[in-house]
């Protein structure tokens, strides 16, 4: 079964770092702010413009509108006619796009970095967690042997990614929503970085500042009980399992661990920073499965990334590997 958009609650805000009260979204004759506001990849979306006129702003997102049109008809499970749904309906793909052949290359290099914390191979383990509580008579969560039965296909191991096609193996589906969004609100920042424009935060599920505001203050990343991240350049990706629960009493969640077939239950919410929105997103997507001790093991094999974490006692902890300049937090 191919699932229905999920609700997914946001799991951080974003908030104008304005002077003299500014409101994110309203124009003032001495800034000129924007807000542009639509959606990506089934989530809620917005571009915050800051010292560009909202003439210009109005020209550039009719691109970006087209830009993520153009993504969705690439990466989105949601389209039923999308390369990657007919992917997952024939098993191969010939001549991908190359947004899918890269977004589904850089999902393949996080697996190998991350051991197979990060597979694009367990929609099957979502589908058997939405087909079991679809069921009104099933209470609690599914059974070993249906979780089994859904493990057989999980190995990221198994897709051939070749310069013409995309083939998977007996009985694999993939979602790329670990990165998806993440990839791109990466694009969106490069098409805007490309016409010119800098002082902008695209927020299309994930963050990525081009660079700081206008008078060099940061974009502020709000988080639940604690002090906001301060954003100057670079992405912020957050995975929560709260963000889409399953089950009446919220029994599971969407967080798969692929060696277990069951949710991770390590932490309340995994945050990274990196110049990429698709790799904060995929990693922040991955170390939601790690324990504490396996993301020591893995940090030195991360680069330039810095990681927050509440563990399910509410618990802060904070690692970083040579973070890029412009964050605070």
């Amino acid at each position: 079964m191919l699932p229905v958009h999920p609700t997914r609650r946001r799991a951080i805000t974003i908030f104008a770092a304005a002077a003299a009260g500014a409101v994110a979204g309203h124009v003032r004759p001495a800034t000129a702010d924007y807000e542009w506001r639509g959606t990506a990849m089934g989530a809620d979306a917005r571009i915050l413009f800051n010292g560009i006129a909202a003439e210009t702003a109005r020209e550039v997102v009719d691109l970006v509108e087209a830009e993520i049109e153009r993504l969705e008809n690439a990466l989105s499970l949601f389209r039923d006619a999308s390369e990657l749904r007919r992917l997952n309906r024939e098993g191969r793909l010939e001549e991908p796009s190359g947004d899918l052949h890269r977004a589904l290359a850089l999902a393949l290099g996080v697996a190998d970095l991350t051991n197979g914390l990060f597979d694009p191979t367990v929609q099957t383990l979502w589908e058997a967690h939405v087909d079991w509580f679809g069921n009104r008579n099933h209470t609690g969560l599914p059974p070993d042997d249906v979780i089994a039965l859904a493990r057989q296909t999980v190995d990221w191991r198994r897709i051939r990614l070749a310069r013409d096609a995309l083939r998977l193996g007996d009985g694999q589906r993939l979602t790329l929503n670990g990165l998806g969004q993440g990839y791109v609100t990466d694009r969106v920042a490069e098409l805007l970085a490309a016409k010119g424009l800098t002082n902008i935060l695209v927020d299309l599920g994930e963050q990525r500042a081009l660079t700081p505001r206008r008078d060099g203050s940061p974009w502020l990343v709000a988080r639940r009980d604690a002090a906001p991240i301060r954003l100057a350049r670079g992405a912020l990706a957050t995975s929560e399992g709260s963000g889409c629960v399953l089950g009446a009493d919220g029994a599971a969640h969407h967080l798969f661990d692929p060696r277990s077939g069951r949710s991770a239950a390590h932490w309340r919410t995994i945050t990274v920073h990196h110049a990429s929105a698709a790799v904060a997103d995929a990693l922040s997507t991955a170390l939601s499965i790690a324990s504490a001790d396996e993301i020591r093991t893995l940090l030195p094999r991360l680069e330039d990334v810095t990681i927050w974490a509440v563990d399910m006692d509410g618990r802060r902890l904070r690692w970083s590997k040579a973070p890029y300049d412009g964050i605070a937090g």
